[in-house]
Order: structure tokens, then C-alpha cells, then sequence
């Protein structure tokens, strides 16, 4: 490129041209030599009196044997009343012809009509690479198997997310109903099974140590169960709410006044037979809510 700016520049400081005849531009490569595809400055420099109205190539210009890249314009200068117009080409060339030439045109327009004036053609030398070709041509086998890389199935990967939610859609649709049944079940029998052991644990220690503080745990774990089992804040509930929560019945009035007298009046020193009926009452009682519940969801039309 610094060639090219050198070239304009001293083009730019020849005499001015005499009287208003017509000038030959002048143009011409930045290099004599290229390869193949090789991008090459093609400067095109054309002096002119300021009167005329001149055009230099576009990129729709037949460049041939060059295939036409890129184009830079440079700005009109205008000095004792001569103009200077001047651009460069950005080519290349896939032609293998050893020489090859080029002279571009400047487009003079007088009225209606238009005059072209071409530059001296300048050439540059293609240089040859491959200097003898070889017949026949010999070929190289490869037979060794290429790895290729794995490439994820998005597209059926999506097919079966799609299918997948579907038949899961149209399992809920027919069966979710059961489905929650049945979970809701096996969670209540599942609390049950826990509730009772450890029920039967507190029980066991009362029976044999006569621990006011067993009979207590016991208690509290009963009114625990109840309230995860009903759904409400027993375990929040004294004696007397408890009972008419469950509309005065005769078991849990009974059972939990008697446990409620062994704890805090400390009546029983010893598990007498009252105290473990009483225990015994509200065990029973609790299956009996549970067996309740279970109908309940067994019976139940939606979740």
C-alpha cells in the first residue's frame, strides 16, 4: 500500500495538463510478481480539467483474467483548475496463464455522451508453483478409519421427551386419581405403624417402672399422631377440648382424665390396673380414628 501512495503522489506532482485535451489515466500494479489467489493493489490515477465530470470503475466492472476484492476512493483534488481523481483496487487471480495484463478506464462524460479512456495496460508475472505434472497422476491410499466424534441426538432426544410426557399425561389422566389413593394410604398406614411402636415402647416402660414421666410421653405422642391423623391442633387442646372435639366421648373423657390424674395429681406410684386401661383406652381409640381415616380415602371420589 505504501507503494501505491508513493505512485499517486508522484503522479500528483507532474505539470499540469495543457489546454482541455483528453489524458490518458495512468495505472498499474504495486508488485510484478503474485501467486495464486494472492490479493493485489491495482492504483488508477487520472488528471483532468476541473470542468470535466469523469468516473472511474466500480465494482461491477469486468476485471477479468482478475476477480475484483475490495475498492478504496480517494478524495477529488482540485489545485490551478486541474482535478485529480484517484483510486486502488484490491484484486486477485485463480487464472494460470503465466502473464497477465490489465487497463482500466476512466468514463468522460461530454453531454450526452460518454468517452472512455483507457490506461496502458500493466501486467504482472503469475508465479508457476507446480513446474511439472507427473502422468499418470500417482494416488496416495488411505484406509485407515477416521475418528469421527459422537454427536448428540437432540432432535430424537426431544421426540422422546415429548412421548414421555404424553404417556405420563395420559397415565395421570386414567389413573392419578388411584395413584393418590394409594400413596395416601400407604403414608397413613406407614404413621400408624410408627405411632403404635412407639406407643407400645412408652406403654412397656410404664408397666414396668410405674414412671409417671413414661405415662406422659405416651400421652403426648397419642395427641402427636392425632393431630397429624385429624388435621387439627390437638396436641394444643387441654383435656376438656379434646373431648368435646370428639363430641364427649365416653373413652376419651375417661382415659385422658385418668392419665391426667396419675401425672400431675401423682396419684399412681405404681402402674395399677386403672392407669393401664387408661393407656390401653387410647390406643385403641387411635386405631379406631386411623381405621376411620382410612375408609374415608378409600371412599373418596377425587384427591
Amino acid at each position: 500500500m505504501r507503494n501505491i501512495f508513493l505512485f499517486i503522489l508522484l503522479f500528483l506532482l507532474q505539470g499540469p495538463l495543457q489546454g482541455q485535451q483528453l489524458r490518458k489515466p495512468v495505472g498499474g500494479f504495486a508488485q510484478d510478481t503474485a501467486k495464486l489467489g494472492q490479493l493485489l493493489q491495482y492504483s488508477l490515477v487520472h488528471q483532468h480539467p476541473a470542468t470535466q465530470e469523469v468516473i472511474l470503475p466500480d465494482s461491477n466492472y469486468n476485471f477479468t483474467p482478475f476477480e475484483f476484492v475490495a475498492k478504496t476512493y480517494f478524495p477529488t483534488t482540485t489545485k490551478a483548475g486541474i482535478s485529480t481523481d484517484s483510486a486502488v483496487y484490491t484484486l486477485r487471480t485463480f487464472e494460470t496463464i503465466p502473464v497477465q495484463q490489465l487497463a482500466l478506464p476512466v468514463y468522460i462524460l461530454q453531454g450526452a455522451d460518454t468517452i472512455q479512456v483507457f490506461a496502458t495496460a500493466d501486467a504482472v508475472q503469475v508465479q508457476q508453483l507446480v513446474s511439472k505434472v507427473q502422468e499418470p497422476l500417482s494416488i496416495k491410499d488411505n484406509t485407515k478409519l477416521a475418528v469421527v466424534e459422537q454427536r448428540f441426538n437432540w432432535p430424537m432426544m426431544l421426540v422422546y421427551i415429548v412421548a414421555g410426557l404424553v404417556f405420563a399425561s395420559l397415565i395421570w389422566f386414567v389413573f392419578g386419581q388411584a395413584i393418590i389413593r394409594k400413596y395416601k394410604l400407604y403414608r397413613l398406614r406407614k404413621d400408624h405403624l410408627y405411632f403404635a411402636s412407639r406407643y407400645n415402647s412408652h406403654l412397656d416402660r410404664f408397666v414396668k417402672s410405674g414412671s409417671s414421666q413414661s405415662m406422659e410421653k405416651a400421652v403426648s405422642l397419642w395427641k402427636n399422631y392425632l393431630t397429624k391423623l385429624e388435621r387439627s391442633a390437638i396436641n394444643s387442646f387441654t383435656t376438656k377440648e379434646i373431648v368435646e372435639y370428639y363430641n364427649d366421648d365416653e373413652i376419651v373423657n375417661t382415659a385422658l382424665r385418668t392419665c391426667d390424674k396419675a401425672i400431675y395429681g401423682n396419684v399412681a406410684a405404681e402402674a395399677d390396673t386403672e392407669t393401664k386401661q387408661a393407656l390401653g383406652m387410647l390406643r385403641r381409640f387411635a386405631k379406631g380414628r386411623y381405621k376411620t381415616q382410612r375408609e374415608l380415602i378409600r371412599n373418596a371420589k377425587t384427591a
